[in-house]
């Protein structure tokens, strides 16, 4: 409890400081006004669609980044922070994370609460552009052959979909594709997560095995780094990353390697490093599964083991009934809707998803350096994407796949309450003869007061 109390005041001091150097930027004077802006990239600008009288407008991104200068008045202003940054799609869309970009555009005010300090809507392209680093370039090369490889050889479809298992990349699936994925609860395929990084590792570990376990670790750590450059680091790949290299460390000390204090372990030293993860729904949701895939899941199966069906499937049924119910909370939160088909969906896709993960990956590596070994992997991946994409449209488009419930704080409590009801109504006979007490002197309370007129 000491330990915890101690950790909790020094993150409440660290991100207290933080929020007032976020309030005390030199840049808040300038909202409401023109300037040019330098920013450093954090990642790939993102495509966000505009609607401009009724129709679309042209394509805009939304590009993330750090503020490095700010010029207004003919005065330039030292100024550090988040910023996001509203521009056309046109001389915006290649930029590559690392980058610095000069531009004119109009400063205003975040709407996020997550230590971002200015919101800046870019006017026309970039004034300056400087070069990219030769790591960014690599990765960029890997995604752009990887994107071709796949458009050349699988459908429009199975492309878009294999390009999202591998590289977290999203583009190129169409917007009736992704609202299924949403829809059937199956939109995590498409970001790069711990499945993806043990799948990536465990390859590694296997082929310089034979050089020790320190240098098997110093191996496997530099394609943990490589893999998170090229794949981009979003929070669900950060809180992977992270338990990756404390797994590695344990491997090299000889220390037991345990999943929760490693999950601990990587909360901790990101949100000291990025404290923004807080308020970020994706970190949210990918802790919350890792932990119900390591707390709840193993109780579940060792209660479910000894009954009917195969442990196979038992294990498949636990794993996305634990991983769903963790994160329903959240995913009420942000989207007002929560998919019913989604522990269905997932167990259907679960035997598809690695082989398709896997023959993309070895597609990917060898897209540069062997061109028709590429070919022939990403063709293998193309069986198993046909299945996914397939159960997500079919299960999307069962009756009631989603129910539409409030959203925000809300739809939060409401659905987390609903969860432990539940849980709790099936777990416990005490619990549910609490729920009929509870219900039974409520509705006592209630219906002579309505009937009287009180109500």
């Amino acid at each position: 409890m000491a330990a915890v109390l101690l950790a909790a005041c020094g993150f409440a001091a660290a991100t207290a400081v933080r929020a007032h150097a976020v309030e005390a930027n030199p840049i808040a004077g300038l909202f409401g006004e023109n300037a040019h802006v330098t920013v450093r990239l954090d990642a790939d600008p993102r495509r966000i669609g505009v609607e401009v009288g009724g129709g679309h407008g042209p394509p805009r991104v939304l590009a993330r980044g750090e503020l490095v200068s700010v010029r207004a008045g003919g005065r330039d202003r030292a100024a550090t922070g988040a910023v996001v940054v509203f521009a056309p799609a046109d001389g915006w869309s290649g930029l590559l994370p690392g980058q610095r970009v000069g531009f004119y555009g109009r400063v205003a005010a975040p709407d996020r609460r997550d230590l971002t300090v200015a919101a800046i809507r870019a006017r026309g392209s970039p004034s300056s552009v400087s070069a990219p680093s030769w790591m960014q370039r690599v990765a960029a090369g890997v995604r752009s052959r990887f994107a071709e490889l796949c458009s050349h050889t699988l459908g429009a479809r199975e492309a878009g979909l294999v390009r999202g298992l591998v590289l977290g990349d999203t583009a190129g699936m169409s917007p009736q594709a992704d609202q299924q994925f949403t829809t059937a609860g199956l939109t995590h395929l498409t970001a790069v997560s711990g499945s993806n990084f043990a799948l990536v590792c465990g390859l590694v570990l296997l082929a310089v095995r034979p050089l020790g376990p320190r240098p098997a670790a110093v191996l496997t750590a530099l394609t943990v780094v490589g893999f998170v450059v090229l794949v981009r680091p979003s929070p669900s790949v950060l809180r992977a990353a992270a338990m990756g290299l404390i797994g590695l460390l344990a491997l090299v000390t000889g220390r037991r390697r345990q999943a929760l204090p490693a999950l601990g372990a990587a909360m901790l030293a990101l949100l000291a490093w990025k404290p923004a993860l807080s308020v970020d729904a994706g970190f949210a949701m990918s802790v919350a599964a890792t932990a119900a895939l390591v707390v709840v899941a193993p109780v579940w199966a060792d209660r479910l083991r000894g009954r009917r069906g195969a442990s196979a499937t038992v294990q498949a049924v636990v794993v996305a009934s634990a991983a769903h119910l963790v994160t329903i909370p959240v995913v009420a939160a942000i989207s007002g809707g929560v998919s019913t088909v989604a522990v269905v969906a997932n167990v259907l896709a679960a035997p598809a998803v690695a082989p398709a993960t896997i023959a993309g990956a070895v597609a990917a590596a060898l897209a540069g350096v062997w061109p028709w070994a590429a070919e022939l992997a990403v063709a293998c991946a193309g069986p198993p994407a046909w299945w996914l994409v397939h159960v997500a449209e079919w299960c999307a488009g069962l009756p009631w796949a989603r129910i539409a419930v409030p959203d925000g704080a809300a739809g939060a409590v409401l659905s987390g309450a609903a969860i432990v009801g539940v849980c709790g109504w099936y777990g416990s006979r005490r619990f549910r003869w609490c729920a009929v007490v509870a219900t039974a002197a409520a509705e006592a309370v209630w219906l002579p007061a309505h009937w009287t007129g009180f109500g």
